[in-house]
C-alpha cells in the first residue's frame, strides 16, 4: 500500500490509499483503496499521549477487497499525519532490532533485470546528485530495490515525493542526467555540464527521448498505466513543462555588483511564473511585496515562517513543506534578480 497526494486547481491537496499487485500476465497494477480526503488526521485515533489507531472504517474499507497487509504497513501510510512527538517515538522504536538483509551482486543482477533504465538513472540522481552516472545506474546496486514490486503509479508517486525537494539548480542537473543526454554529447569531456552544450540540440535530444518513453511499453504499459486523452502521458508531460520552467539558456550576463543585465546593459527582471501565485501564497505576500523585499528581509521572512509551521513545533506538515518549495523558487529569483 502507498499514498497518492493529489493537487487540485485550487492548491489544495486531496490524498488516496492505493495498492500495487501483480496480474495473472505478471504485470504490476494497481487499485485504489481508500478515499481520504484533504485532512487524513481525521481517520487517526489517539489514545493518551503516545499511543493511538487507525479508525477501523479504513482497516474494513482495504480488507473487504481482498487487499492482506499489516499494522506497519498501515501506520506507515499515516506516518505524515501524526502529532510530531509521537512520530518521533514510533520512528526511534521501527529502527530498534533492524536489520538489513544483504545480497550477493549476482542476486542483486537477477532481481532488479526488469527495473528500468529511466528510473535507475532517477533514483540515482536523487541519491547522489550528479549528472555523472552513466556507470552507476547500470550497476546492480542495494537501493534500487526499492524500486521492486511496484506499478508504474507507486513507483511514480515514490519518485515525485523525493523530486519534490529538488532545488531549481538541481532540477535542472536533474533533468539534463534522467533523459540520459551526456550519452548524447559523448565522448566529449565536457558532456556532464549542461551550461557548457548547444541548448537546441538538449531540447531535442530531451524532446526524442520523452517521445521514446511515451512508446516504450516496457515503461508505460498501456494495460496497467491506463492513458485515453491524446498526447504525452502525464508522468512524462510533467518533466516537459519542468524542463521549459527551468531553461537552459543564459539570456544575460552577471556584472560582478550583484545584478543580472542583458547585453544592451538594462537591468534584466527575471521573468513572472505561472507558478508563482501559490509560492507568494505559501510565503503570506504579494507579489508587490515580494519584488520590494530585499534577499536578506526575504530570508528573515521564511525562517520567521518556518518556525511557526516547522512540524515539531505543532505545525502542520503539508504546510512547511509548500513553505520550504516555495522558498528555494523564490530565494532563486531572488539572488537572480538582486544578489544584495
Amino acid at each position: 500500500m502507498y499514498l497518492v497526494r493529489q493537487h487540485q486547481k485550487d492548491g489544495s491537496i486531496k490524498y488516496f490509499i492505493r495498492h500495487s499487485y501483480q496480474s495473472g500476465s505478471g504485470t504490476w497494477l494497481n487499485k485504489g483503496l481508500f478515499d481520504l480526503g484533504y485532512d487524513p488526521e481525521k481517520y487517526i485515533v489517539y489514545v493518551g499521549d503516545r499511543a493511538f489507531y487507525i479508525d477501523p472504517a479504513v482497516e474494513e474499507a482495504i480488507s473487504s477487497q481482498g487487499v492482506v497487509y499489516n499494522d506497519k504497513e498501515l501506520e506507515g501510510i499515516f506516518m505524515p499525519f501524526l502529532e510530531p512527538e509521537i512520530r518521533r517515538v514510533v520512528e526511534q522504536f521501527d529502527k530498534r532490532g533492524y536489520k538489513r538483509h544483504r545480497y550477493s551482486k549476482a542476486e542483486l543482477a537477477a532481481m532488479q533485470r526488469d527495473i528500468h533504465s529511466f528510473d535507475r538513472r532517477r533514483l540515482c540522481f536523487l541519491k547522489f546528485c550528479h549528472t555523472d552516472i552513466e556507470n552507476l545506474s547500470n550497476q546492480p546496486l542495494p537501493f534500487f530495490n526499492i524500486l521492486l514490486n511496484k506499478s508504474r503509479d507507486e513507483i511514480e508517486q515514490l519518485l515525485e515525493g523525493m523530486e519534490f525537494m529538488l532545488s531549481p539548480p538541481e532540477k535542472r542537473k536533474y533533468l539534463y542526467a534522467i533523459f540520459d543526454i551526456p550519452g548524447r554529447f559523448s565522448p566529449r569531456l565536457t558532456r556532464f555540464i549542461p551550461d557548457a552544450q548547444d541548448q537546441d540540440l538538449i531540447d531535442k535530444y530531451l524532446l526524442e527521448e520523452i517521445c521514446w518513453l511515451d512508446r516504450d511499453s516496457t515503461f508505460l504499459d498501456q494495460g496497467a498505466v491506463p492513458w485515453e486523452t491524446k498526447g504525452i502521458h502525464p508522468y512524462l508531460r510533467k518533466y516537459l513543462i519542468q524542463y521549459f520552467d527551468v531553461s537552459y539558456r543564459r539570456p544575460v550576463t552577471d556584472t560582478g555588483a550583484g545584478y543580472r543585465t542583458k547585453r544592451d546593459g538594462s537591468v534584466w527582471q527575471p521573468p513572472a511564473k505561472s507558478a508563482d501565485k501559490k509560492h507568494f501564497k505559501a510565503m503570506g505576500i504579494s507579489a508587490k511585496e515580494f519584488s520590494r523585499m530585499g534577499k536578506k528581509e526575504f530570508v528573515l521572512l521564511f525562517r520567521r515562517k518556518a518556525k511557526e509551521l516547522h512540524p515539531d513545533k505543532g505545525g502542520n506538515h503539508e504546510a512547511f513543506i509548500a513553505l520550504q518549495q516555495a522558498y528555494q523558487v523564490l530565494i532563486h529569483r531572488k539572488k537572480q534578480h538582486n544578489c544584495k
